[in-house]
């Protein structure tokens, strides 16, 4: 049974260049988040850690060669020439595992920068949305988890009911794994996505407004869709930016969702 939205009935969606794209795109880069760059930065700083410890014990290695290397009585033995390439077998691992660490501390300054930009999300979501923008955020969550719970609990009677070529003439096979994501992995997401909505609106809207002075032109109303919409204008102290939600999805697997439309005035 495939999910359709009684919410979309009769609405009419304005016609926007690929939303399925862009939101796409955007939850694709929205998925590496403050814990998970948190985790990825220690790991990096382990894994710095561990290589130079390792390059430490084989410059100590090749210290103690090479001064056996001196005191060795046979030059031309066979024993001697191994060691001298194990000698420059530890040089060449060095050089390799320096590369290595170099590589490393370039991801982990990515790492950190992408943190920043984080964190600095989480301070403007939590200081400076107004209230029209928190109970927009709320309900947003709260629809797309109903959405999302619907649609999963469909697509698992689905999969038992169906043969899987049938499955797969319903659902892409990319979202099979969908199936077994928890209340809690739903909830997580929308909470982290809904928030991307609003905080991107907020940046494109500074992009014209330079800092915002006045949220009272924005106004939040129930959508004939069930959802609340934003529209109306903000003030700052560049300029003005009109401000248009319209609405995308709803209908058979792809999720009702939201595109907020910043122009300046």
């Amino acid at each position: 049974m495939q999910t359709e939205n009684p919410m979309t009935a009769g609405f009419k969606i304005k016609a926007v260049a690929n939303p399925k794209r862009d939101i796409k795109n955007r939850m694709e880069n929205d998925e590496m988040k403050i814990e998970t760059l948190k985790d990825r930065i220690e790991n990096a700083e382990t894994k710095i850690s561990k290589k130079q410890a390792t390059i430490q014990k084989k410059l100590n290695w090749i210290t103690k060669k090479k001064q056996a290397l001196e005191k060795f009585p046979d030059k031309e033995s066979f024993e001697y020439r191994m060691m001298l390439c194990d000698v420059e077998n530890y040089a060449d691992d060095i050089k390799r595992i320096e590369k290595e660490i170099t590589e490393t501390e370039s991801t982990l300054e990515k790492y950190r920068k992408q943190l920043a930009g984080e964190l600095e999300k989480e301070d403007v979501f939590i200081h400076d949305i107004p209230d029209v923008l928190k109970d927009l955020n709320e309900q947003l969550i709260q629809k797309w988890d109903e959405w999302d719970k619907k649609r999963r609990d469909d697509m698992q009677a689905d999969y038992m009911s169906l043969s899987y070529r049938e499955f797969l003439s319903i659902y892409r096979y990319t979202d099979m794994t969908f199936r077994y994501r928890t209340d809690e992995q739903i909830h997580d997401s929308n909470v982290q996505n809904a928030k991307n909505i609003i905080v991107d609106m907020i940046y494109r809207v500074r992009n014209i407004t330079g800092e915002i002075t006045d949220w009272n032109g924005l106004h939040a109303t129930l959508g004939s869709n069930g959802y609340m919409v934003l529209n109306g204008t903000i003030t700052g102290k560049e300029g003005t930016a009109n401000v248009e939600s319209i609405m995308a999805g709803g209908y058979n697997i792809q999720r009702l969702h939201i595109r907020v439309l910043v122009h300046s005035i």
